[in-house]
Order: structure tokens, then C-alpha cells, then sequence
């Protein structure tokens, strides 16, 4: 019948919707499941795609993640980019940990791309946790020598604070840490003051140049 018909007529997408339908639906399992726990027949369930769509475009599973978190390679490097070209002082440090901290809990894709390098091992983990330390390096090696006159080791600083937003962050959906729930604004905003608080602890005192 032409009414049974007109419901099997699909509409058309273009290359550039199937490519987004694609990576929205990968999103959203990411989000539910994780990188490692994520199969790609979900995927193409959710995207509405039938299995020769998805491999007319990539080989399997790993290649599509490999393009896919090129989408989030950038998030750090925007982070700190935002104060290279100023001299690091307090208020400059402070904005950076303070920003990773917002992005990290803004976005659910960045969380578990972290939990999936801590757990997993292979090029696109590896490439993708190298990036951010070559985004964050250069801005920290600029100061070192001021801090390193006070006896102070700033990139090991930076590595245990960074390290400690990386851990409270994929830790906050098991239990509060030292009293402090992250999934409350109260929780967010004590580990931001606590920042703000640091800075001046490290920076007073240092020669500028």
C-alpha cells in the first residue's frame, strides 16, 4: 500500500550528518559506558547506520577512536594557551588549574578519555596523553628558574596538583574525597578557593623577570 510504502522511505543523509550522527552516538555511549566497555554495534544502532556505512569509513573500533578524540585534543592547549603569552604569576596559575578543573567536569568525554589512558594502553592513548604534556611543558619550563632560586620545584608542584584535579574528578561519582563532593557546587568551590589559595604560596616572593 502507498501509506506502508512512504514509511520505508528513508531520508538521505549527507556525508557530513552521517559523520555526525556517527560521533554524536559514540558521545553518548562514551559517556554511558566508557571507552573500553563501548561496542560498536551500539554504535551504529544509535547513529541509525547500517554496519557497511560505518566500515566504508573506518576499519574498526580503535581507527575511529584514533579521529574521534582528535576532536579533544584541543581542550588543554586552549586552556593554557589562554595565558602564554603572559608572565606566569598567581593569577595566571591559578586561572589555568582553576579552568582544567571547570573542563573536566563540564565535559564527560575528556573525563573518560582520561580514565581510558590510565587503564589502556595504545598509540591513541599514548598520542593523546603526550599531547597535553607538551601543551602544558612550555609554560612551566618559562618560569622554573624563578621558583628553583626558592628551592622550589615548580613542574613537580604542577604535576601533584594537576594529578590531584585529574584524580578528584574520575573519583567523584565513587565517594566524596576528605569530605569534599565534587557533584555539589559547595564541593566545587572549596577545591577552587583552595587554588586561588595555593597561588600566593608559590608565587609570593618570586623575583619577577
Amino acid at each position: 500500500m502507498p501509506g506502508e510504502n512512504a514509511n520505508k522511505i528513508r531520508v538521505r543523509r549527507t556525508k557530513a550528518e552521517v559523520e555526525l550522527a556517527i560521533k554524536n552516538a559514540a558521545a553518548e555511549e562514551i559517556k554511558r559506558h566508557g571507552f573500553s566497555n563501548v561496542f560498536v554495534t551500539n554504535i551504529m544502532t544509535r547513529a541509525k547506520i547500517e554496519p557497511s556505512v560505518f566500515y566504508n569509513r573506518y576499519n574498526n573500533l580503535d581507527e575511529f577512536y584514533d579521529e574521534f578524540v582528535r576532536d579533544y585534543d584541543y581542550w588543554l592547549h586552549e586552556i593554557v594557551n589562554g595565558e602564554k603569552n603572559l608572565k606566569l604569576d598567581k593569577e595566571s596559575y591559578s586561572s589555568i588549574l582553576k579552568g582544567l578543573l571547570g573542563s573536566l567536569l563540564q565535559n564527560p568525554i575528556m573525563t573518560e578519555l582520561l580514565r581510558w589512558e590510565i587503564s589502556t594502553g595504545n598509540d591513541t592513548t599514548r598520542r593523546t596523553a603526550m599531547l597535553r604534556e607538551f601543551s602544558t611543558l612550555p609554560l612551566v619550563r618559562n618560569s622554573e628558574e624563578r621558583f628553583q632560586e626558592k628551592g622550589l620545584d615548580l613542574p613537580a608542584i604542577s604535576a601533584l596538583l594537576i594529578g590531584g584535579i585529574y584524580y578528584l574528578v574520575l573519583h567523584k561519582d565513587r565517594a566524596p574525597f576528605s569530605d569534599i563532593d565534587l557533584n555539589t557546587k559547595e564541593g566545587v568551590d572549596r577545591i577552587r578557593k583552595a587554588l586561588e589559595g595555593l597561588s600566593p604560596l608559590l608565587f609570593d616572593g618570586i623575583a619577577e623577570v
